[in-house]
């Protein structure tokens, strides 16, 4: 009698597992999980103070132990990018993220993009951020191949948006302190062959900062056209 109320015992218990294998499968994946997670050092490594604010920011990056097969559980990333910044406040030591977002932060800029030895004397209510956010030739990595974006946020590092047009790869950006403009140039993969390279249409942009910030197009179509034709006259190949 026992031994048969032991066999009923193990097989309600076989039946249980094979009634759950995800269970079993998803255990084991959080456990990969975290002894991923346990082999990642994060690297602090430099800071900025934002114009005497005692707000300062910290760019992020990540070094990682290799696992005992040798190999590496994460993608490398370009040693001059960041994938996030954290901002400090030291006269409180609140602290926050930049964003949740995946991105890669090539650098950021709060003194508008002053000339090295220029003393600029605007107060900085804004930081400027170059960043690629977007897989944009749907490789599943965000690197040099994607476009960089033109994102800007308060002096505080909150309310972080991007200022530069959707599918432009950003080439050069300026603030133009008497209009509180930023014009910018870009390139839009006008061949679309999922690259930005020295054959695409390079376009000119202009935004008002904190009023109309939806990059508006500054030389219009009739402008464009009249500078083909121009072009097309001076230049076109003789047979």
């Amino acid at each position: 009698m026992k031994k048969i109320a032991l066999y009923s015992i193990l097989f309600i218990g076989l039946l249980s597992c094979s009634n759950h294998p995800d269970s079993i499968e998803s255990s084991s994946a959080s456990q990969d999980d975290k002894i991923f997670i346990e082999n990642l050092n994060i690297q602090t490594s430099s800071f900025t103070e934002i114009d005497s604010t005692g707000i300062l920011m910290f760019p992020l990056q990540m070094g990682q132990n290799p696992r005992k097969d040798g190999g590496y559980s994460y993608k490398e990333m370009p040693d001059n990018g960041y994938w996030n910044i954290v901002f400090l406040n030291s006269n409180t030591n609140e602290y926050h993220l930049l964003t949740e977002n995946k991105v890669l932060i090539l650098n950021y800029d709060y003194k508008y993009k002053a000339e090295e030895g220029v003393n600029f004397s605007q107060k900085t209510d804004h930081i400027f951020y170059n960043i690629r956010s977007q897989d944009y030739n749907k490789d599943k990595i965000i690197n040099e191949k994607d476009p960089v974006y033109l994102f800007v946020t308060d002096k505080l590092g909150k309310n972080l948006r991007r200022i530069s047009p959707a599918n432009y790869n950003l080439n050069n950006w300026k603030y133009i302190r008497s209009s509180n403009k930023v014009i910018m140039t870009a390139t839009k993969d006008t061949n679309n062959n999922n690259e930005f390279d020295d054959k695409d249409e390079i376009s000119t942009f202009e935004i008002i900062l904190d009023q109309s910030e939806t990059p508006k197009e500054v030389f219009q179509a009739d402008m464009k056209n009249k500078l083909k034709k121009l072009y097309d006259r001076d230049w076109k190949r003789i047979k």
